[in-house]
């Protein structure tokens, strides 16, 4: 196995260990699990997203999205409601309080993030964005995540 790759991929395992609850003293998101704020995430920059939807964007089944989705209408975050162009779908839409969650766990990580790279030079930023965008884009290439 070349060496580099091998390097490559202990990398992003350690990362997301650190992005991980470990991060934030065992927790991810506030109240929310993982899949439950990537699910949050998605239903806040989709109009009218379905649950399928949901499940093909986390690669994940429809009932385990359904699952999902219902932990976060519990929580308040999210409600189904019929689609306003085809009624016999069932949509999910985020409430004021999901707003404000995806809003205030965006702002936590990118303090963090930024905390971690604040002697970096512009350039310096630049250039990890731009490593992690192809990292995301080839796994999306290889059909592991769906694009939002």
């Amino acid at each position: 196995m070349n060496n580099t790759i091998s390097d490559i991929y202990n990398l992003i395992q350690e990362l997301s260990w650190y992005f991980g609850n470990q991060g934030f003293d065992g927790e991810c998101c506030g109240d929310l699990s993982l899949v439950e704020f990537m699910a949050l995430k998605n239903v806040h920059i989709v109009d009218d997203i379905t649950i399928q939807e949901i499940g093909n964007a986390l690669n994940i089944t429809k009932s385990g999205a359904s699952k999902v989705i219902d932990r976060l209408e519990n929580k308040g975050y999210v409600f189904r409601e019929q689609s306003s162009t085809d009624g016999r779908v069932c949509c999910v839409t985020i409430t004021g309080k999901g707003k404000d969650a995806i809003t205030n766990i965006e702002e936590r990580y990118s303090d963090y993030v930024g905390e971690m790279l604040i002697d970096y030079e512009p350039d310096a930023l630049d250039n990890v964005k731009n490593v992690l965008s192809a990292l995301v884009i080839s796994v999306r290439k290889q059909g592991f995540i769906k694009p939002i």
